[in-house]
C-alpha cells in the first residue's frame, strides 16, 4: 500500500519510454528498474497492460495519449507514496493528429510542508517547424514555474534537432532547473543528440544512470536525489 509521504533524504526517479511493450522482456525489466525506485515515470506505457501488478504498492496516474481500437498509450507516472493531485496535457502531432501527453503530479514529503511536483512528458516528435513543440513544453512548464517546492522534470523530449534541444535549454533555464549529467550515457539518441532527459530543482544531486536493455528502443534512465536542507 503507497505510503503518505515520499522520503525527502532519498528520491529515486526511473523514466522510461516503453515503447508500448512491444518488445520482448519488457515487463521483466520494468519489474526490476522498479523495485528501487520512488516514482517511475513511463511514457508510451498502455493502458490496457496491468500496471496495478506491475507497480505493486504505488499509487498511479495516467494521461492518455494515442488511442487505437481498444488500445490506449500515454504518459505514465507511478509512486509510493499517495498522489495529492495530478494535473493532465495532451496535444496533438501537427502532421499525423495523433496526441502526445503530459502529466503532473503532486507528493508529499516526509515531516516538510513542502510538496514534490513531477513533471513527466512524451514530447511533440513529427513537426516541420518547432511551434507546436514550443508550445507544449511551456504549457507544461507553467503547471511548474510557480511550485515554491522541489520539481523534477522527465521524459522523453524527442530532441532529435538542435533547435528543439535550444527551446528545451531555453525553458528548463526559465524554470531555474539542471540537467542530470550521466557519466556513461547510452540514452537513445537520434542524429547525435540525446532524446530522454530528466531536470531537478530544490533537490541535492546524488547520482545520475542509463541501463542499457533490449526491451524497449529507448534505454531508461534514472536518478537518485534529496531534497536541499532549507
Amino acid at each position: 500500500m503507497p505510503r503518505e509521504a515520499l522520503d525527502p533524504q532519498h528520491i529515486h526517479l526511473l523514466s522510461w519510454n516503453i515503447a508500448k511493450g512491444r518488445h520482448h522482456d519488457w515487463t521483466r525489466d520494468l519489474g526490476r528498474l522498479a523495485q528501487r525506485a520512488d516514482i517511475v515515470a513511463l511514457q508510451e506505457a498502455k493502458l490496457e497492460h496491468e500496471m496495478h501488478q506491475l507497480l505493486d504498492d504505488c499509487c498511479w496516474a495516467f494521461a492518455p495519449g494515442y488511442q487505437r481500437l481498444e488500445q490506449t498509450t500515454g504518459v505514465l507516472t507511478a509512486a509510493r507514496a499517495q498522489t495529492v493531485r495530478h494535473f493532465r496535457h495532451s496535444h496533438r502531432e501537427p502532421l499525423i493528429r495523433h496526441p502526445k501527453a503530459a502529466l503532473i503530479t503532486e507528493y508529499r514529503l516526509q515531516h516538510m510542508t513542502q510538496t514534490l511536483l513531477v513533471g513527466n512528458i512524451h514530447a511533440i516528435n513529427f513537426t516541420a517547424g518547432t511551434g507546436h513543440f514550443r508550445r507544449q513544453l511551456h504549457e507544461v512548464a507553467l503547471g511548474l514555474k510557480a511550485h515554491a517546492g522541489p520539481v523534477i522534470l522527465c521524459g522523453d523530449f524527442n530532441t532529435w534537432r538542435g533547435k528543439r534541444l535550444e527551446i528545451l535549454h531555453d525553458l528548463v533555464t526559465e524554470l531555474s532547473l539542471n540537467p542530470v549529467p550521466f557519466l556513461h550515457d547510452y540514452r537513445r539518441a537520434a542524429f547525435g543528440l540525446a532524446l530522454d532527459h530528466i531536470f531537478y530543482r530544490g533537490l541535492h544531486l546524488r547520482d545520475g544512470e542509463v541501463d542499457r536493455v533490449s526491451s524497449s528502443d529507448h534505454n531508461p534512465i534514472s536518478v537518485t536525489l534529496s531534497v536541499t536542507p532549507l
